[in-house]
């Protein structure tokens, strides 16, 4: 007698899920938590399985923009942002002074560290904890409900709950998870995030990320200052004027420095000038002479020389440490990557592509394909037999497509194949998440 075969348990269909949703290429989340410092925050990041981030971050209300490349986080924001943060409002920036201007900012000062949040698989890895609180009974037994448009089922697991699509393949549509995070001060709580999967956007992604990111060339280290000792203004004549401010180097890090000014005359403004000087060594004196040459400095200078009368001009200047720029080679070289080859089997790499499936009139059926970061991919494709087993009522199987050390080109693959067997068989796996979107 044949053995029964049951469908999967909660458990097992959330933990599969859970599993879809770390490999995803691309992931948008949108919604709330609480970081650290009791900050209210909202967000809407998109995140890459590699680790890169985009979007918005919201602290008290107010918004800014956000990227983080090699788990470094860069802010872009109006003085408003910045005046609510501590180290910032009552320190030498004043807030306003980087206002605009990318920032290279460090994970406690903003009470979140993005990259351990929002990560994909870390992401997944966290709300898998527990999973077993989600029970033994069929996933669709469960109380429905809707997000937007979208009808789901709502699963607790240990650190939170999950909220996937009533139907198979359970993709996940709402998260909420109660902690993240591994220190005090870049620990959220109260996350509530829905999910889009953009895995299938991944290359356009890579590409208006890496544009993005080549704006980021100057970034303020809002950690570091140099202590000003005096300024001049040297070389006014008609067609430009300098402020020259010279400083120390008390910190223990050769420095580069900015200087901005904001210049005015007869209460009008005259425009703004940049300097950037150094790197200047631990100990050391520097200067940088910060030089205005608009038409409306000329037109000044031209009434203050015909027009009898006082003409006072001045000019407000921040003195700000720059932080090195990102390093983009990565980011690049996902940009311009070819999805791998899946008729050259590579046993090597640190991506790995991976199908499973099952024998049906001597043919492979393909269930799902991923990918995953990891040599142990045998192992982990392994974990999801039982769930094919219990919705197929088949034997599956995984196997190897091929390695590569690039992440980009194994999640191209990833799209690719996915791809082509949606234009056979005008659907996508039966057990696809991961760019099927839509």
């Amino acid at each position: 007698m044949a053995a029964t075969i049951e469908p999967p348990t909660a458990t097992e269909s959330v933990r599969q899920s859970l599993t879809d949703l770390g490999e995803a290429a691309v992931l948008r989340y949108q919604g709330t938590m609480q970081a650290a410092g009791n900050h209210k925050a909202t967000f809407d990041i998109t995140a890459a399985g590699s680790g890169e981030m985009t979007g918005t971050l919201g602290l008290d209300g107010k918004s800014a923009t956000v990227l983080v490349v090699d788990r470094s986080t860069f802010l872009r924001a109006a003085a408003d942002f910045w005046a609510t943060l501590p180290g910032i409002a009552d320190g030498p920036s004043k807030g306003a002074a980087v206002a605009d201007r990318w920032v290279k900012v460090p994970a406690g000062l903003i009470g979140v560290e993005l990259a351990d949040v929002f990560t994909p698989q870390t992401l997944g890895q966290n709300l898998a904890e527990g999973v077993e609180t989600a029970g033994d009974r069929p996933l669709t037994d469960g109380a429905r409900t809707k997000v937007g448009d979208v009808e789901v089922v709502r699963s607790k697991t240990g650190r939170g709950a999950v909220s996937t699509t009533a139907k198979a393949p359970y993709g996940v549509v709402k998260v909420e998870l109660d902690k993240a995070g591994d220190s005090d001060s870049t620990s959220v709580r109260d996350l509530v995030a829905t999910v889009t999967d953009g895995s299938a956007g991944v290359a356009k992604f890579y590409q208006d990320f890496a544009a993005a990111a080549q704006q980021v060339t100057a970034p303020v280290d809002v950690l570091t200052t140099v202590q000003e000792s005096s300024h001049s203004f040297e070389g006014c004549g008609a067609q430009s004027c300098s402020i020259v401010v010279r400083f120390t180097n008390n910190s223990k890090l050769a420095v580069k420095v900015s200087v901005r000014g904001t210049w005015q005359g007869d209460g009008a403004a005259l425009g703004a000038c940049d300097a950037v000087t150094g790197p200047v060594a631990p100990g050391q004196g520097g200067g940088a002479t910060c030089t205005l040459a608009t038409p409306e400095w000329v037109g000044f200078f031209q009434r203050a020389n015909s027009v009898p009368g006082n003409h006072p001009y001045s000019v407000q200047w921040s003195t700000l440490v720059l932080a090195d720029p990102p390093d983009l080679s990565k980011v690049g070289a996902r940009a311009a990557a070819a999805p791998a080859d899946p008729r050259v089997r590579k046993t090597e790499g640190s991506n790995f592509v991976y199908s499973i499936g099952y024998a049906e009139g001597g043919r492979e059926v393909v269930w799902k394909y991923g990918a995953v970061a990891t040599k142990f991919w045998a192992e982990h494709a392994e974990q999801q037999l039982l769930v094919c087993l219990g919705t197929t009522g088949k034997v599956c199987l995984s196997r190897l497509v091929t390695a590569t050390d690039d992440a980009a080109a194994a999640q191209g693959l990833v799209k690719q194949l996915v791809d082509g067997y949606r234009n056979t068989a005008k659907a996508c796996p039966a057990g696809q998440w991961v760019g099927c979107a839509g």
